[in-house]
């Protein structure tokens, strides 16, 4: 969001902007900030800066964009030491569920400690469309294991039919924050790739297939979402 140098086109910026001391800004951030918060996302601030949340929240307010949370360097260390995790970002520790950053460095962390970020290179002209499409696939990958999870529960992992499709969808719905017929999408995602089938009309009954039983890791589930793309 905030160029180092000249790596990407900014904002423009008047000049009493400038010696109220507002920051630059990549432009584009407050359309891509806006149109994710009118799909229902909570947009908050992550940064090993030390500046403070007022200057930050000043400079952000100057562009039009308002967010839910600041965290800055000096709570971040704080909630870290507290928990001692040897990292310089973790996302997980503020309830955050995916994290954009333009360091390598914080990829490699998000490997090592296991949260979702994605990376943006300063240059790339195309941030935009990668950090929707990422953003896209990872709550899809959240509403699918969360389906998972509940239908593991339903057939006693995977041993028994699943007699309540209903039920296990209401509970997917109302727990990821989404309606039924969206997860009604995702169960005809996992029947088409025959994954889960159904074994009875009346009673309506659904199995796991043999295909399906395999389905352990979120790796695994994360591939259904992949192969569909």
């Amino acid at each position: 969001m905030i160029p180092n140098g000249k790596e990407f086109e900014t904002e423009n910026r008047s000049g009493i902007a400038k010696l109220l001391g507002i920051e630059e800004m990549r432009k584009g951030t407050s359309e891509l900030i806006s149109d994710l918060q009118n799909k229902g996302h909570r947009i908050h601030i992550y940064t090993t800066s030390f500046r403070s949340k007022g200057k930050i929240r000043r400079t952000l307010k100057y562009y039009g964009i308002k967010v839910n949370r600041i965290v800055n360097e000096k709570e971040n260390r704080r909630v870290l030491k507290s928990r001692n995790i040897n990292s310089s970002k973790f996302p997980p520790a503020f309830d955050f569920d995916l994290h954009i950053d333009d360091l390598k460095g914080v990829g490699i962390e998000s490997e090592r400690f296991n949260f979702r970020a994605i990376i943006v290179e300063p240059t790339d002209q195309k941030w935009i469309e990668k950090i929707k499409s990422e953003i896209e696939q990872t709550f899809e990958l959240k509403i699918l294991k969360r389906l998972f999870k509940e239908l593991w529960l339903q057939s006693d992992d995977c041993t028994e039919p699943i007699e309540n499709m209903w039920f296990s969808i209401q509970e997917v719905a109302k727990s990821t924050g989404n309606t039924r017929k969206v997860i009604r999408k995702y169960l005809n995602l996992l029947i088409d790739n025959k994954h889960i089938e159904v074994t009875s009309e009346e009673p309506l009954l659904f199995e796991f297939t043999e295909k399906g039983k395999v389905i352990k890791t979120d790796l695994e589930i994360e591939k259904i979402i992949k192969n569909v793309g």
